[in-house]
């Protein structure tokens, strides 16, 4: 009896940590070449199919196909393992193209603090003004960013990151190297109205400072829950994302 008292203890541990994250595998299930997307939104109404990619719906279609499956990527410290998303267009098709995955349709997440988790190596990116890379949008169908984690290019071979918060914006003050996987952490918070990054961060305890804060103001009001976490690839960049973790605390991203 003893023994069973104990197995199911370590059960229940077990699922609370679980339970701590509120996503997790986001790319699980998938190998090297899947297309991402299992679907694609024709209209903003659409009833999603929750934790489950597909193509977002945008007023002119894209011409550029879904995303297809990269790489595994690791980090030190960083518990989530898998399989990455290619961040360049097949074929280097010109264009652009937004994906979304679904978590929630009402209000599930909403208030307090979300941190969203990735990482991302970049060999090449086509711009250097920022473009999003993964974002928290208020659409489960569409895109529709409150913060977004986004790269820009500088100089032959190094990137930076930057955030927003609505229309404010904020970039760090590094530059990082190319062809190598950064852990970057966005972390929203609704009661400071802020968007805030940490690029390779200790991952014991949340730094005191963020590398970067967009902070909200009149005009740029962090108020709208968040439904889905979207994705955008683009012609001209050569990289990968994965290892995605959406959690309501720094600790709870790095749950075995």
């Amino acid at each position: 009896m003893k023994k069973i008292l104990i197995a199911l203890v370590a059960g229940f541990i077990a699922l609370g940590a679980k339970a701590q994250l509120l996503n997790s595998e986001v790319i699980s299930g998938y190998k090297e070449g899947d297309k991402l997307e299992k679907s694609v939104f024709q209209a903003k109404n659409d009833v999603p199919q929750l934790n489950v990619w597909a193509g977002a719906f945008t007023s002119k279609p894209s011409d550029v196909p879904s995303p297809v499956i990269g790489k595994e990527l690791s980090y030190p410290g960083y518990p989530e393992k898998g399989p990455s998303i290619v961040l360049g267009t097949p074929d280097d098709i010109k264009g652009t193209r937004f994906s979304v995955y679904p978590i929630d349709t009402k209000k599930k997440y909403y208030k307090g603090v979300l941190y969203l988790a990735c990482l991302i190596e970049m060999s090449k990116i086509g711009s250097s003004s920022a473009v999003d890379v993964l974002g928290l949008s208020a659409s489960a169908t569409s895109v529709s960013n409150r913060a977004a984690i986004k790269v820009s290019r500088i100089g032959a071979d190094r990137l930076k990151f930057s955030t927003n918060l609505l229309k404010s914006k904020a970039e760090t003050t590094m530059a990082y190297d190319y062809d190598k996987p950064h852990l970057v952490i966005l972390k929203l918070d609704y009661d400071n109205q802020s968007a805030s990054l940490f690029v390779d961060p200790n991952v014991e305890t949340e730094p005191e400072q963020p590398d970067c804060t967009a902070v909200g103001d009149e005009e740029n009001v962090l108020k709208h829950a968040i439904r889905s976490i979207s994705l955008r690839i683009r012609s001209g960049n050569d990289g990968y994302v994965g290892n995605i973790r959406l959690a309501r605390t720094w600790s709870d991203l790095f749950v075995q």
